[in-house]
């Protein structure tokens, strides 16, 4: 009977609280700072893979109408949240990591993107068309696997077992938390072909010896 190999999935599951324990809406964005998330002492398990992450952002409203469609949240996967200029731990264990902001009076411009000390891949910038009162609430999910990023946070994590994530808000974004999700699975260590080379020579010497046999 053929054996049957179980595919094994761990899944971790990051929520960020501040340092007074608040919530997990990170100061809901408020648009005079921005912030990074970093997490330190984290690794893969041994022989497994990332076959996804997931960056959730629940019930998203800005603040103000008098800003829609001249808004911008932009969020940014990090090789590390450690700056190296401030003097202070800008990283904490899992699950909640640790939560650091900093000023931010530039009216607009991209605070994460010139950033000297770390590597970074933009994730993506929303923009909200109906904040304000009433506006619609909008949940933001974004798939690094679809995103095609998945390499780059693994390969962000193997350099020195930590990474972080960013956000700048340029306009005070109301939220009802923020999550992160990481997947991993087996790592696949391709043969070469040599398995499919030795069934197709075992099943040629049986037929071979079965001809001999009735020979």
């Amino acid at each position: 009977m053929a054996g049957v190999v179980a595919a094994i999935a761990t899944e971790f599951t990051f929520v960020p609280n501040d340092k007074n324990g608040d919530p997990d809406d990170v100061w809901d964005l408020d648009h005079n700072y921005w912030y990074t998330w970093g997490f330190k002492n984290f690794a893969l398990p041994e022989g497994e893979t990332i076959t996804e992450a997931v960056l959730t952002i629940r019930n998203v409203n800005n603040w103000t109408a008098a800003e829609n469609g001249q808004n911008w949240l932009r969020l940014y996967l990090l090789d590390t949240a450690e700056n190296p200029y401030n003097g202070r731990w800008d990283q904490g264990n899992p699950p909640a990591g640790r939560l650091r902001r900093y000023a931010d009076a530039d009216n607009g411009t991209d605070n994460i993107a010139g950033l000297a000390w770390t590597a970074k891949v933009h994730i993506g910038t929303y923009t909200d068309h109906d904040g304000g009162p009433g506006g619609d609430e909008v949940t933001l999910v974004y798939s690094f696997g679809a995103l095609g990023m998945l390499d780059e946070l693994e390969a962000y994590i193997a350099n020195g077992n930590d990474f972080g994530l960013a956000f700048d808000p340029d306009c005070h974004y109301w939220n009802d938390g923020v999550l992160f999700t990481l997947t991993t699975g087996a790592r696949h260590v391709p043969d070469g072909g040599s398995t499919v080379w030795l069934m197709a020579f075992g099943v040629g010497t049986a037929a071979w010896a079965g001809r001999r046999r009735s020979a």
